[in-house]
């Protein structure tokens, strides 16, 4: 299966470097790292992890449901719907997931109620360490969206928005764990596992495994449903240990932030004919990036920016913080009315 998405090699922060990743989020929405800092090694172990806790009984996840107005804890089979173009359907997506939220992004640990498999030292060690790992990886794609931005010098320069999404400030940020069960037939409603949506955030990054295919992005480019296959580390980094290129992909208040110039990509989890008859689940792990949530979602200081009128953040007589535009999100999803 052909990648349509651009991979392209982070280790150095520099101006080629960063016009590469602004071009490509600001076509697709969506592009591949390498470069990111994390093995292979620990990347399994994350996997086995949380898969481990997705094999606990129902009843015991169910104690740890996401509460009302919060965004950590559990939500069951049905209990999200990201379908945007039917808010209103019956019935949710057939996944379960776990959030870790309310983080401290310097530490790697979270506020709220923690399942006892969680509390166990080694896999709380896990977790924090990767949401760490994510945080560092944030900071970088983020200095390198300002440099392809040309922010302004006197506003902050490539220092911009990093100095927006503090370690150590609240934020809408979370660590999410997913399982998606193998659905039982080919019927199309029952093979799409995560309904056609955007994301919240700023910035998401994704790690799925090969033999576990199922992303789909509604190209921006062909306008048409387009799979994203699983793609293995290149030689140069495979024989260093790193794991796989980790996906990217633009969220809505990135993009209104950037009066659209940066793409919010519509996407959706739909299991291929050869999983399903396999009966293979899947299973992903999604870091959902913020900014700090007294941030004012106004327009980024950037020249490209200023080029664009009428949309996005320029569009607003008044700013929103980034808080304000994530619990209108959250209410949809998880039917807070």
């Amino acid at each position: 299966m052909e990648n349509p998405l651009q991979i392209i090699d982070i280790s150095n922060i520099d101006i080629p470097t960063a016009r590469e990743v602004v071009s490509a989020a600001g076509s697709q929405g969506f592009l591949m790292l390498e470069g990111h800092g994390f093995s292979q090694e620990e990347v399994a172990e994350l996997f086995r992890v949380s898969k481990g806790f997705f094999e606990e009984p129902l009843e015991e996840k169910k104690k740890y449901t996401i509460p009302a107005n919060d965004n950590h804890g559990y939500t069951t089979f049905g209990g999200e719907n990201l379908d945007e173009s039917n808010p209103d359907k019956a019935q949710g997506d057939p996944k379960e997931g776990y959030n870790f939220s309310n983080l401290n992004l310097l530490e790697g640990t979270w506020n709220g109620a923690t399942p006892e498999y969680f509390q166990n030292s080694e896999h709380a060690k896990v977790v924090q360490s990767v949401i760490k790992k994510h945080s560092l990886l944030v900071h970088k794609l983020l200095t390198l969206f300002a440099i392809g931005l040309e922010i302004d010098k006197e506003a902050g320069g490539a220092d911009w928005f990093v100095q927006r999404h503090k370690l150590t400030d609240p934020s809408g940020t979370t660590f999410r764990l997913l399982h998606y069960p193998s659905p039982k037939s080919l019927n199309p409603e029952e093979t799409i596992r995560a309904g056609a949506h955007t994301d919240y955030g700023g910035v998401t990054l994704l790690f799925q495994q090969d033999g576990q295919a199922g992303l789909e992005i509604h190209s921006p480019l062909t306008k048409k449903w387009t799979p994203v296959p699983f793609v293995d580390a290149s030689a140069k980094f495979k024989e260093k240990g790193a794991a796989a290129p980790i996906i990217v992909n633009i969220g809505d208040q990135l993009s209104y932030w950037t009066n659209g110039l940066l793409k919010s990509t519509v996407h959706r989890v739909k299991f291929p004919e050869e999983s399903v008859r396999e009966g293979k689940s899947r299973y992903s792990i999604v870091f959902f990036s913020h900014p700090a949530d007294d941030t004012l979602l106004e327009p980024v200081p950037s020249p490209f920016i200023r080029a664009v009128n009428g949309r996005g953040a320029g569009a607003q007589s008044k700013a929103i913080t980034a808080k304000e535009h994530l619990l209108k999100r959250l209410a949809a999803t998880y039917g807070w009315y």
